[in-house]
């Protein structure tokens, strides 16, 4: 335990960690970072547009911030040589100098990591998750080098008295972490993206949504209805998941017209298609078709499909067409099946037709 604490905090041992050459590289680390952003990545979205201005308005300042404290200590170092009194102050602020610009430096790095995965997905949305995770993994990293360097501290001895904790900890949050590798896996195969459209299907209930955000506990769905709903990255990987995206495969919807038998079948499949055409939401490749499903002895079952750019249009685009196709009808004078009952005098019950 003599190395978890002191009772002071020698200054020979920050005093080589802090020096202007570090504030120098920052400022430059900064600079290209920006320059890079301004290059590359003008066709980012405004959410990330804002997000970056705002990441390289926050990093600057405690990289502002650390430069000013350094100069401060700097100054109070050479002052203690003469005093020796200021030495515990000038320790003091060495150690404050030394964690605002370790966080600095973490800030740096996340800006970089947004570069990249922003330039690697300019159009595809960017799971918080991988930024969170290296942000976590770099800080252990960052600060356990400082209370190595610093403190004396014994990293080694710390993990492996820590072990029995950890297994309890572990034990304590068996769900929390379920659902932080379930998000990890989900990471790594990729099955869908941000801003994809999926159906998920657990047990009897169903949702339809757009993927808003995956961070290390969940995933977020925005519905039709504008309802966002959180799922646990755990109960996702456990679910069956549809994904309506065109990344993978158009997709392709459908209209069910059922039309009288006397209708003649090359006419109604050309009032069908013209209804089809003429809105940008519909794709031109692969273009709508038309099918007969079914012939009965009273009707026939014409089935008209399309793929949409945009499955989160499906519900605007299937009544623009329908409106337009039944304008159609009316117009060429298709007249679509009807349900009819004929009554049976010697029989009491009723029969469709």
């Amino acid at each position: 335990m003599k190395h978890l604490f002191v009772k002071w905090i020698p200054i020979e041992q920050i005093q080589p960690l802090i020096s202007y050459e570090a504030f120098l590289v920052s400022s430059g680390l900064i600079g290209m970072a920006w320059i890079f952003y301004k290059l590359l990545l003008g066709k980012i979205s405004t959410r990330r547009h804002r997000q970056l201005r705002d990441r390289f308005l926050i990093t600057s300042l405690f990289v502002g911030l650390s430069g000013l404290l350094a100069g401060v200590y700097w100054i109070l170092f050479w002052q203690h040589l003469q005093d020796p009194s200021l030495q515990k102050v000038s320790s003091y602020l060495g150690l404050v100098t030394l964690f605002v610009g370790a966080v600095a430096v973490i800030k740096i790095a996340q800006i970089y990591v947004y570069l990249y995965l922003f330039f690697s997905n300019m159009t595809t949305g960017v799971p918080r998750l991988i930024a969170n995770l290296f942000t976590f993994v770099f800080s252990v990293f960052l600060f356990g080098l400082i209370g190595s360097s610093v403190f004396g501290l014994n990293i080694a001895t710390i993990a492996t008295t820590s072990a029995v904790f950890s297994l309890v900890l572990g034990l304590a949050l068996q769900d929390t972490l379920g659902n932080l590798f379930s998000g990890l896996a989900l990471q790594i195969d990729r099955p869908f993206h941000i801003n994809d459209w999926v159906e998920i299907q657990d047990g009897d209930q169903k949702w339809v949504g757009q993927i808003y955000e995956i961070n290390w506990r969940a995933t977020f769905i925005m519905s039709f209805s504008d309802e966002l709903i959180m799922f646990p990255n755990k109960t996702i990987s456990q679910s069956k998941i549809i994904i309506l995206s065109q990344t993978l495969r158009p997709m392709r919807l459908n209209q069910v017209y059922r039309f009288s038998y006397d209708t003649p079948i090359n006419e109604a499949k050309a009032a069908l298609l013209e209804g089809a055409k003429g809105f940008p939401g519909i794709m031109a490749d692969p273009g709508p078709t038309t099918l007969v499903t079914e012939v009965t002895e009273s009707w026939m079952t014409i089935k008209l499909f399309y793929s949409l750019h945009d499955y989160g249009t499906r519900y605007q685009i299937n009544d623009a067409v329908a409106t337009k196709v039944m304008s159609i009808l009316r117009e060429r004078k298709l007249s679509l099946a009807h349900t009819t009952i004929t009554l049976d005098p010697r029989n009491s019950s009723a029969r469709d037709t």
